[in-house]
């Protein structure tokens, strides 16, 4: 292939990939009631407790409008808290709840369950394969991304 013809092909698959990775995630958000948005910020939490509203936004991609929706919803069912920084009051953190611990904590086994399915639908002998090419290509992109001054 030509490098215009792997170019296009990228293009399309990246295309692809990235519909069919939101049709999951919508998948798994409307199993625990949730808005795809709430999902992926939830998602944030797998590591932490609390988070800076500002690393939210800039971790989602999204407005601040946005931001604060997708949390009042999230505070609405129990699951963040939200605070100013007692060290710098510009800034909002966001706590997740006692309630929302074992929350996440299912949310990602299932989130993990998924991904196990679709690695059994992969011949075993192209798995590792696989896993390498993603991690060439989400760094590629990375680093395409940070050279024209867009940061993730």
């Amino acid at each position: 292939m030509t490098t215009e013809e792997l170019a296009k092909s990228m293009a399309e698959l990246t295309c692809r990939l990235s519909k069919v990775c939101l049709e999951k995630d919508a998948y798994l958000a409307a199993m625990f009631n949730l808005t795809p948005a709430e999902f992926r910020c939830l998602k944030l939490f797998s590591n932490t407790s609390q988070l800076s509203i500002k690393s939210l936004g800039k971790e989602l991609n999204l407005s601040p409008g946005r931001i604060t929706h997708i949390l009042t919803s999230l505070e609405n069912k129990g699951f963040v808290t939200r605070h100013l920084d007692p060290s710098d009051k510009r800034n909002v953190l966001v706590d997740i709840t006692a309630k929302c611990k074992p929350f996440i904590k299912n949310l990602d086994e299932c989130h993990l369950q998924v991904h196990k399915e679709i690695l059994k639908i992969i011949d075993p002998c192209e798995r590792d394969c696989i896993i390498g090419a993603m991690e060439a290509v989400v760094s590629a992109i990375g680093q395409w991304s940070e050279s024209k001054g867009r940061t993730n």
